[in-house]
């Protein structure tokens, strides 16, 4: 609490010190050897100590590392190679970061759903008599389930600008990559960050796979579990139905009864064997299908980055030949002025001479 306390405190006195400066900079990336980038850096901090939210601070921590990165482009193009690889160990930071942020995000849903489950569960157990009280605790659940379902969307759409922001990033370090002017420290640097970046991507594709093929799951055992109730309902009726026909006449039914256990055995059995071969089928498939969704998410992601690949090589090239062609006008100019220069010199030698100019 003091820590809190604290930072809030710093935030408030940051704010109204460094206010007019900030509101000149705002758009203006703020490199290490400025004077507020500390400044920068402790608001930052401060931001992310003061929110709970775990997808909240994961955003954070994205817009922070997009921040690290725009800080590398900045201090590569002012020739500050040893700060950008500096920059760039603190970007893969706040990748690490911001990974183990989106793991403790999917842990906190999955629990928050868990415990709505288990809540429904017990309402389901607990009959309550018809009264007005009954209908009020059906709109709260179905408030409940507007407010999860609402949530599910926030998580879906907070995902989704993770993963564009993830996009965009991959391109900038493909493109820094690919440049010349930079040596081969700073471009293992990079590389390195570049892995790193897909290999969290390919993580989170497949954790997201695995959760689809959980929830499937879940459904299924569900749906069997609500299979298992109903059978052990139609048993009880069906025990209680045979309970009366022994009690009207036992020595008439007893071979009728015994023949209907034995096709109920049979019943039974058949029906085992048919679950279990579907539950077998059902895996197979499941797991195939979570195969193959992982895989084309990942040859989708691998094909993103190609194409970002190939327009970063297409910028160059036409990047160099802007250049040839600059230089190829910059070497007429000077032609042109060296012409135009000797010929000055003639006529002021021609003069000097007192002969007429002919030309």
């Amino acid at each position: 609490m003091k820590l809190k306390t604290w930072l809030s405190l710093a935030t408030i006195s940051v704010f109204f010190v460094g206010n007019t400066a900030f509101a000149n900079e705002a758009e203006e990336t703020v490199t290490p050897d400025e004077e507020l980038y500390d400044t920068s850096i402790l608001i930052e901090e401060t931001e992310l100590a003061l929110t709970e939210d775990q997808m909240e601070r994961a955003l954070l921590l994205d817009e922070f590392a997009n921040d690290r990165l725009s800080e590398i482009e900045a201090t590569i193009e002012e020739g500050n190679l040893e700060e950008a690889e500096q920059l760039i160990e603190q970007y893969e930071e706040y990748l690490e970061r911001l990974e183990s942020e989106l793991e403790e995000s999917e842990e906190e849903q999955e629990a928050s759903e868990e415990e709505a489950n288990e809540e429904d569960d017990e309402v389901e157990r607990v009959e309550l008599p018809e009264s007005d009280d009954n209908d009020e605790n059906e709109q709260g659940e179905d408030s409940d389930e507007e407010n999860q379902e609402e949530s599910a969307e926030d998580q879906d759409k907070s995902e989704e600008e993770l993963r564009e922001s993830a996009k965009q990033r991959t391109i900038k370090l493909q493109a820094l990559l690919e440049r010349e002017d930079l040596p081969e420290q700073a471009k293992a640097g990079i590389a390195k960050a570049l892995e790193n970046q897909k290999r969290a991507e390919e993580n989170y594709l497949r954790a997201k796979a695995e959760k689809a093929v959980s929830d499937e799951d879940e459904d299924e055992q569900e749906q069997e579990k609500e299979e298992e109730e109903r059978e052990l309902q139609e048993e009880r009726e069906e025990e209680a139905a045979e309970q009366v026909e022994e009690e009207n006449d036992k020595e008439a039914e007893a071979v009728v009864k015994a023949e209907q256990k034995q096709n109920k055995a049979e019943k039974k059995q058949q029906k085992a064997e048919e679950k279990a071969e579907k539950k077998l089928q059902k895996a197979a498939e499941k797991a195939k299908k979570a195969e193959r969704k992982a895989q084309e998410k990942i040859e989708k992601a691998e094909e993103k980055a190609n194409k970002a690949k190939e327009k970063a090589q297409e910028k160059r090239k036409k990047a160099e030949e802007k250049a040839q062609e600059e230089q190829e006008k910059a070497e007429e100019e000077a032609e042109k002025k060296q012409a135009k220069k000797a010929q000055e010199n003639r006529q002021k030698q021609e003069k000097e001479n007192g002969k007429p100019n002919h030309q």
